[in-house]
C-alpha cells in the first residue's frame, strides 16, 4: 500500500463529522422538546402552517370557554324564573281562595297585602338578578356569543328576558280581589304572566341546548385540528430515536477514521527521520 502525505482525508472525515454533529443536534433537540419543528428553518412551510392551526385551535377553545359561560348565564335566568314562576303561582292560588264565599272584606285585606308583597318580589328579582354584573331579567341587556375562531361568525343572541310585574302586566293595580268578577280578570292576567314566564323558560332551554351542541361540534373540531398539528410539528419519537442511534454510531466511526488518517501521517513521518 502506498503512502501519500498530500491527502485531504482528514478534511473529508472532519466534513462528514461536522454535519452528523449538526444533525445529531437537532435530534437532541426534537427528542427532548418532542417537536420536530423547533426553529423556522427545521421546517419553513410546516412552521407556518403549524402556527396557523395554533391559532384556530386558541380561537376555538376561546368560543368553547364563552359558550359555556353563555350556559351558565342561561341557567342563572331560568333558575331565577322558576322562582318567579313560583310567585305567580302563589298569587294564583290566593286570588283563587279569595273567591270563597266564607272569606270577608278583612281577610282579603290580608289576602292583597301578601299578594302586593309577591308582585313587590317579582320586581325585585327582574331588578336584582344579575350575572357577572349585568342586569339578565330587566330587559336591558342583550348578550352575544359568536360560535366561531372569531369574532365574526355566527351567533347565538339573548335578549328581552324582562319578568318585570309591568312587563308581566301583574303590577299591584292589575291584580284586584276584591269582587268575583274583577278576581277572574285577575286569575287570567296571572295565567297570562305565567304563560309568558314559560315561554320565555322553553326559549332558554332550547338556547341552553343549542349551546352544548355548539360545545361538542367545537371540540370535535379543536380534537382534530390538534391531531393535525400535532402530525405536523410534533416529534416521531421512534424515527428521531433510530437517527440518535445512527447518529452516534457515526459520530465514533468518524472520530475513529480521524485518528487512523492522522497515525499514517504519522508512519510517513517515522520513515523519513529513520
Amino acid at each position: 500500500m502506498s503512502n501519500i502525505i498530500n491527502t485531504n482525508t482528514v478534511a473529508r472525515v472532519t466534513k462528514a463529522l461536522q454535519h452528523t454533529e449538526r444533525e445529531l443536534t437537532r435530534t437532541y433537540h426534537r427528542i427532548s422538546s418532542g417537536e420536530r419543528i423547533n426553529y423556522a428553518y427545521d421546517d419553513a412551510a410546516g412552521m407556518a402552517i403549524s402556527g396557523r392551526m395554533e391559532s384556530q385551535i386558541r380561537g376555538l377553545n376561546s368560543s368553547i370557554r364563552n359558550m359555556k359561560d353563555g350556559q351558565f348565564l342561561v341557567s342563572a335566568a331560568e333558575g331565577a324564573m322558576a322562582e318567579v314562576t313560583s310567585l305567580l303561582q302563589r298569587m294564583r292560588e290566593i286570588s283563587i281562595y279569595s273567591s270563597s264565599g266564607t272569606t270577608e272584606e278583612a281577610d282579603k285585606g290580608y289576602l292583597k297585602i301578601e299578594i302586593d308583597q309577591l308582585i313587590a318580589e317579582i320586581d325585585s328579582m327582574s331588578t336584582n338578578s344579575k350575572f357577572n354584573g349585568r342586569n339578565i331579567l330587566d330587559g336591558s341587556q342583550t348578550f352575544t356569543f359568536y360560535q366561531d375562531v372569531d369574532a365574526a361568525g355566527s351567533t347565538i343572541n339573548l335578549g328581552g328576558l324582562d319578568v318585570s310585574a309591568s312587563a308581566l302586566n301583574v303590577e299591584d293595580s292589575d291584580v284586584d280581589i276584591t269582587t268575583n268578577t274583577a278576581i277572574s280578570a285577575s286569575i287570567s292576567k296571572i295565567d297570562e304572566a305565567i304563560k309568558t314566564v314559560d315561554t320565555k323558560r322553553a326559549n332558554l332551554g332550547a338556547v341552553h341546548n343549542r349551546f352544548e351542541h355548539g360545545i361538542d361540534n367545537l371540540s370535535n373540531i379543536v380534537f382534530n385540528t390538534m391531531a393535525a398539528k400535532s402530525s405536523v410539528k410534533d416529534t416521531d419519537m421512534a424515527l428521531e430515536t433510530t437517527k440518535l442511534t445512527i447518529g452516534q454510531m457515526l459520530q465514533k466511526s468518524a472520530g475513529s477514521m480521524i485518528v487512523q488518517a492522522n497515525s499514517k501521517k504519522k508512519n510517513i513521518l517515522a520513515l523519513i527521520q529513520q
